[in-house]
C-alpha cells in the first residue's frame, strides 16, 4: 500500500515514527459519494484519511477525493476487483496503525471485501458504517429483496429467473421485447468490475447477456420495461427508526438503466413510495444510510427496482435540499446521538456533468432502444439544463481541485482517438 499525500495533506517524514489518529476513513475516493462525505466531514472538522485502489488512480486525477482540501491522507490500495483480501488486509494495517474510529466504503466491491474484517476493525476499535451482515446479505441480492417485497406486498415488476438458456422462450413469450436483464448480486466474486442492468432487444443480445452474468457467478432476472419515471427515497435508520428521510426523482441517468443518475431532482416523501420504502428497509433490518430505488410502470404504479445498503450517488441532492446524510451515518457509526433535519428542500436540481455528458454520448447510440430520446431532443435537454440546474456534482466553491481533476479526466476522455 502506498500513502500519498494530497496537496492539502499532512506528510510524515520518513523514519519519524509519528502516528497520526483519523475521526474516518473513507474509501472509494473516485466516487462522486466519497467526495461528498470527505467535504461534509471534514468541514466540521473531522479528520479525514482517503482511500482508492490503484486501478483507479490514474494520471488524470481520477480519484477525485484525493484532491479535497479535506482529505488529511490519501492511500493507494490493491485492486479490490484482483484481490479483494489484499484490499481488506491493507485497510485493516492502516487502522490498526492510525487508531481510525470509522471506516465508510462507497462501492459495493469494496463492501464486500470488509464485511469478513467487521469483528477485526471492531477489535481496533473501529467501526464499519455499514449494516449487520444477515441485512447486507438480503439487501445485497435482488432475489432475496424481492421475497421480502412480496411477503409485504410491495409492487415490483414481473420477475422470472433464467437459470439456464432453455429458460429464454418462455421469457421471450411472456414478456415480448425489448425487457430488462438484472445480474442477482451486482459485484459476484468472480466478476472484474459491477454488473449493470441491460436491456435487450433480440435473443442475441438475451443470449449475449445471459452467458456473462452466468460466466461472472451471478444469477440472472428477467423482467418487463417500466417506462415511468425514476424515484428513489434515502433514509437514515437507527434501531428501526427513521431519523432522516428524503426523496428525489432521477430525470436522466448513466448507463440509461439502472445506471447512476446524472440528474435528479428532490420532491415531496410521496406516500406510495415512502411507506413501502420503510416496511422494506425494516423487514431486512438495515441500519445506518441506505436508498430504495422505484420505477414506475406505464400507469404511474411505483415498482421496486432495487435496495442500495450504503451511500448512494444521488447524495449529493441530499445535501444541498438540507439532508447531510454523511454526517448522520458518521454520527451513527461512532455511536454518537443522531440529529436529523425537520424536513428539506423540495425541487433542488443537482447535476453531475460529467455522466449527462456521457449520456448524451450512449443516447445517440441507442437510438430506438428503450429510454433513449431523439438526438434532437437530447441535445436540447442537455443545453437547457444549464440554465435549470445550480448545482454541480464535484463542484465546491471553497474546494476546487476535485472539480479542476473531473475536468481533466473529461477532456482525456473527449480526446481520446477512437480505434
Amino acid at each position: 500500500m502506498a500513502e500519498t499525500g494530497t496537496p492539502s495533506a499532512v506528510i510524515e517524514p520518513a523514519g519519524t515514527g509519528v502516528q497520526h489518529s483519523y475521526d474516518v476513513l473513507i474509501l472509494d475516493a473516485s466516487t462522486k459519494q466519497s467526495l461528498a462525505c470527505v467535504r461534509s466531514l471534514g468541514r466540521i472538522g473531522l479528520r479525514v484519511a482517503v482511500g482508492e485502489c490503484a486501478s483507479e488512480c490514474d494520471p488524470a486525477g481520477s480519484a477525485l477525493a484525493f484532491h479535497s482540501r479535506y482529505a488529511a491522507r490519501s492511500l493507494v490500495l490493491p485492486s479490490v476487483a484482483a484481490d479483494p483480501g489484499a484490499f481488506a488486509a491493507e485497510v485493516v494495517s492502516f487502522v490498526r496503525r492510525h487508531r481510525v474510529r470509522v471506516v465508510i466504503p462507497a462501492n459495493d466491491g469494496a463492501i464486500m471485501a470488509l464485511i469478513p474484517c467487521r469483528e477485526q476493525l471492531c477489535a481496533l476499535g473501529c467501526t464499519l458504517a455499514l449494516a449487520s451482515d444477515a441485512a447486507l446479505d438480503v439487501a445485497n441480492d435482488k432475489d432475496r429483496t424481492l421475497e421480502v417485497a412480496q411477503w409485504l406486498g410491495i409492487g415490483y415488476p414481473r420477475t422470472m429467473r433464467i437459470d439456464r438458456l432453455d429458460d429464454l422462450p418462455a421469457v421471450v413469450k411472456a414478456f415480448q421485447f425489448p425487457f430488462v436483464l438484472k445480474p442477482t448480486v451486482s459485484f459476484p466474486p468472480e466478476a472484474p468490475a459491477r454488473l449493470q442492468v441491460v436491456d435487450v432487444i433480440d435473443e442475441v443480445e438475451a443470449v449475449s447477456a445471459i452467458r456473462a452474468f452466468q460466466s461472472a457467478g451471478a444469477g440472472v432476472l428477467a423482467q418487463p420495461w417500466a417506462s415511468g419515471r425514476r424515484e428513489g427515497v434515502s433514509l437514515l435508520m437507527v434501531g428501526g427508526e427513521v431519523r432522516a428521510a428524503c426523496a428525489h426523482v432521477a430525470h436522466r441517468t448513466s448507463p440509461a438503466l439502472g445506471g447512476a443518475s446524472v440528474l435528479r431532482e428532490s420532491i415531496p416523501l410521496l406516500e406510495d413510495i415512502y411507506d413501502p420504502a420503510v416496511r422494506l428497509v425494516r423487514e431486512i433490518g438495515l441500519e445506518g444510510a441506505c436508498e430504495v430505488e422505484f420505477r414506475r410502470d406505464a400507469a404511474g404504479r411505483p415498482l421496486l427496482m432495487e435496495v442500495n445498503a450504503r451511500l448512494a450517488g444521488t447524495i449529493e441532492n441530499a445535501l444541498h435540499s438540507g439532508v447531510d446524510l454523511p454526517l448522520m451515518l458518521w454520527q451513527w457509526a461512532s455511536g454518537q446521538p443522531v440529529s436529523g433535519p425537520a424536513g428539506y428542500r423540495i425541487g433542488v436540481r443537482t447535476r453531475w456533468l460529467h455522466g449527462d455528458m456521457r449520456w448524451l454520448r450512449d443516447n445517440r447510440r441507442r437510438a430506438g432502444r428503450p429510454d433513449s430520446v431523439s438526438r434532437t431532443r437530447a441535445l436540447a435537454t442537455f443545453a437547457a439544463e444549464f440554465l435549470r440546474s445550480r448545482h454541480l456534482d464535484c463542484v465546491s466553491r471553497g474546494d476546487l481541485r476535485p472539480a479542476l481533476a473531473e475536468l481533466r479526466a473529461t477532456a482525456r476522455a473527449v480526446l481520446k482517438p477512437r480505434h
